[in-house]
């Protein structure tokens, strides 16, 4: 039987629609595929180099190269929940839904976290593209998401974090805020935030656009002044559970300084301390490009939403997150449209600085999936 009309309607409808997904579904694929290559490389090569992570992944090398360091708490946390104070540093978002999505598809729950993880990316790189577009057109959206894909510190999107969560989040609640649903953009800042607590840093562009839509004056005129209190709302839930459960609603936090004073180190601790943690100090130079990325987004109005994001956590970076600042730089997401911007009208060092970056990102990856100190 031949498909009709209306089939062929439908089909083409559905490729005009979503002939923009090519770009940001295949890079996530292309990334993907390399990750995968290289940690199966990686472990193959130097097995014995090999630490501790999810233990129903060891028989896989290519994933398990995935899940190092937190992976493996997020992993012990979804197969039998919390055990102690201690433990309530790593936030409940992630455990909670590879638990949930163990037990409906039964995967071994090291699979449920990547899976959850990569699923996120997908969409963070959907997301993040269909706004960079709008705001300057898809050939800086691609240049500026290539960027962001090859930074050196971009292979924590594809591990077993809840960092593609925090970026997936904070991207679509930012998207929604500027269509005027600002409840939906609460509710989705604040399950960001029960994923990774560092969410709620990226929230500023909650409020930019509510103020770019009604101005400083008409603020109030309008309830939806409201659903910034959304985020705490949702993030309250699980303070309510260490409240209840541990006797400490903000065990999160006093769990914290357990793990020592490199925890809350600053730039400036790092660089002191270097004869201790020498690699740290090789994080900041990558660091920087986002931070600058951040900076130049104040050159202009048009990205005040994406300013007021990702400002506060670039700051929050270089004063008391040395230890973590190579990841948590590569979830600097809106820093990278005005950093594409420059790099798609520079066609000379777009390829030296893509390959660059790919060669760093590969080094800092080979060294994590062996359980150096890159976390």
């Amino acid at each position: 039987m031949k498909p009709g009309p209306t089939a062929f309607a439908l089909a083409r409808f559905l490729v005009t629609r979503l002939r923009w997904t090519l770009f940001p579904v295949g890079l996530w694929v292309a990334t993907r595929i390399s990750f995968l290559l290289l940690g199966y490389v990686s472990l193959k090569l130097a097995p014995s180099l090999r630490g501790s992570s999810a233990p129903t992944l060891h028989n896989y090398p290519a994933l398990d190269a995935l899940c190092c360091w937190d992976c493996g708490w997020f992993n012990t946390l979804a197969t039998r929940g919390y055990a102690n104070a201690t433990e309530t540093n790593f936030w409940p978002g992630l455990p909670v839904a590879a638990s949930v999505l163990h037990r409906l598809t039964k995967m071994p729950v090291g699979f449920a976290v990547l899976t959850i993880s990569n699923l996120a990316c997908l969409g963070a790189y959907l997301t993040i593209y269909r706004i960079f577009a709008r705001l300057d057109g898809t050939k800086v959206a691609r240049a500026a998401l290539a960027l962001f894909a090859a930074y050196p510190f971009a292979f924590f999107h594809s591990s077993g974090y809840p960092e593609t969560i925090m970026i997936f989040t904070s991207a679509l609640a930012i998207l929604l805020a500027t269509s005027g649903r600002h409840y939906s953009a609460g509710i989705t800042l604040g399950i960001g935030i029960l994923f990774r607590h560092l969410t709620v840093l990226l929230g500023g562009g909650l409020l930019a656009a509510q103020l770019r839509q009604r101005g400083l004056r008409r603020y109030f005129a309008s309830p939806a002044f409201l659903a910034l209190a959304l985020p705490f709302a949702v993030a309250g839930i699980y303070m309510v559970y260490c409240h209840y459960a541990w006797g400490d609603a903000l065990s999160f936090l006093h769990a914290r300084s357990t793990w020592g004073q490199t925890a809350w180190w600053s730039a400036a601790d790092a660089i002191r301390q270097a004869h201790k943690r020498p690699h740290i100090v090789s994080f900041l130079p990558f660091a920087l490009v986002p931070t600058l990325g951040a900076v130049f987004l104040l050159r202009s109005r048009k990205y005040a939403e994406l300013a007021a994001s990702v400002l506060p956590l670039a700051a929050v970076l270089w004063f008391i997150g040395a230890f973590g600042i190579g990841r948590y730089s590569a979830s600097c997401w809106p820093a990278f449209l005005p950093l594409g911007k420059w790099y798609q009208r520079h066609p000379r060092w777009q390829v030296p600085l893509l390959l660059f970056f790919c060669l760093a990102q590969g080094w800092f990856f080979f060294l994590h999936s062996h359980h150096y100190e890159i976390q």
